[in-house]
């Protein structure tokens, strides 16, 4: 005869030790791997690598301590199909605009599987230094085989756009190299701007400068501003019985001064001569007839 089984009574834990259900772990994202190094996939990931490249003594010191820039060059990167690194190291602000070093615009051509071959170079001469020294970049574009050149470089350019008679300027101690950088940028330029997204090389964005804003403009449009307030004021108090449409007439000028976008010369000088004077003989009308004109 089996012997009896006992029934087990379910008994309640103890206060203190209920088992809470497990919550589910939340894997944390990721930094992908790729050919060009990390590439982060999302606002996150991206700060948290901007913020670690900044507080890292291998990048350049113009990023140290910058998580925002080390955030530009990421997006840059990206958008290049380069390695951040490379971009941290040829990619500088000229004058407020990006500009990338001609051996990082280079490497960009040649990686962009637009051509058959790398970039090669048509020589002319054989001393740099010599007057007859000229080089153009040519390759053989992958989907048509036609063979495509670059602009020739030589020494009347060179010399036209002084480009050798800058500060520090490599042109004179290094010719030949600078040759071929130039030649690249250019063939760059005409016949592959998507690659770089348009962007100037270094040397580009030196030729060119900071913008100019001339401040003589401003003055003399804030002077010519300050003189009709004041007429439009003597007129307001002149007693002649025409103040209020004195008034209303400098008023209307000033609003067109106000819409103006750029820095131009205000008050009569906004207008032409003829408009100018169409003005005048208007005004000479209110104040012999006391009727208001139509031109306004």
């Amino acid at each position: 005869m089996a012997p009896k089984q006992s029934k087990q009574k379910n008994v309640a834990p103890e206060k203190g030790q209920e088992k809470l259900p497990a919550k589910p772990a939340v894997p944390k994202p990721a930094l992908a791997m790729t050919r060009h190094g990390f590439a982060p996939t999302t606002m996150e990931e991206a700060w948290r690598f901007a913020t670690a490249l900044a507080e890292s003594d291998m990048v350049p010191d113009r990023y140290r301590d910058k998580p925002r820039d080390c955030l530009v060059v990421l997006d840059l990167s990206a958008r290049l199909g380069s390695s951040w690194l490379a971009v941290m190291q040829h990619v500088y602000s000229v004058h407020g605009r990006i500009g990338m070093e001609s051996a990082l615009v280079t490497a960009l051509v040649n990686q962009s599987g637009m051509f058959a071959d790398p970039i090669e170079y048509e020589v002319k001469g054989d001393d740099a230094s010599k007057p007859d020294y000229k080089v153009r970049a040519h390759a053989t574009r992958k989907s048509t085989g036609t063979v495509l050149y670059g602009p020739w470089i030589d020494w009347k350019l060179v010399r036209a756009e002084k480009w050798d008679s800058k500060d520090g300027s490599k042109w004179r101690s290094m010719p030949e190299q600078m040759f071929h950088y130039r030649a690249a940028a250019w063939f760059q330029r005409r016949h592959c701007p998507e690659v770089t997204m348009g962007m100037l090389t270094t040397d580009e964005a030196a030729d060119i400068g900071p913008k100019q804003v001339d401040s003589t403009v401003i003055e003399s449009g804030v002077s010519a501003l300050k003189d009709r307030l004041a007429e439009r004021e003597k007129a307001q108090s002149g007693g002649n019985g025409n103040g209020e449409d004195e008034a209303v007439i400098d008023q209307q000028i000033e609003d067109e001064i106000v819409e103006t976008d750029e820095p131009e010369p205000v008050g009569s000088e906004l207008r032409s001569p003829e408009t100018n004077e169409k003005i005048e003989q208007e005004k000479e009308k209110l104040q012999t007839t006391g009727t208001k004109s139509n031109l306004f």
